[in-house]
């Protein structure tokens, strides 16, 4: 199935229109390698989107579970699809102190696992490990 079908599917499934804005914006996470900010998105898009706008996709998108909050720090926040992390296991995510690029670390070996006393329900997990990308480390 190409990527304009399953993003067209994807948001008629989950009760949106489908107009370009929200197809475009869908469409950089599915061509993304690492989670991405709403900044970033904004300089991605082809389609000359506000800010305000490009926030209501991603709120409606997170609210219905299309993609998901990778990290927050503050008012950063970046987006990934869903599916690579969940309650019980997790990858880690690097966020750069000084661009503020974040990656997923799929690779790493450890996972984590997380059993909770009774009572509790974890929903997902979220790792972050902060540092220097290498691009900045030279700085």
């Amino acid at each position: 199935m190409d990527v304009l079908k399953k993003i067209t599917e994807l948001l008629k499934e989950n009760g949106f229109k489908v107009t370009k804005g929200r197809a475009e914006v869908l469409a950089l996470f599915f061509k993304a390698d690492r989670p991405l900010s709403q900044k970033e998105i904004m300089e991605m898009l082809r389609l000359d989107l506000d800010r305000a706008s490009v926030y209501r996709i991603l709120d409606a998108f997170t609210q219905a579970g299309l993609i998901h909050m990778a990290y927050v720090d503050g008012r950063h926040r970046v987006y990934e699809l869903p599916g690579k992390c969940g309650a019980h296991s997790c990858h880690p995510h690097f966020s750069c102190r000084g661009c503020g690029m974040t990656a997923c670390l799929e690779d790493f070996k450890g996972r984590y696992k997380v059993d909770l006393a009774d009572g509790f329900v974890a929903e997902r997990q979220k790792v972050l490990i902060e540092g220097l990308c290498p691009s900045c480390k030279g700085k």
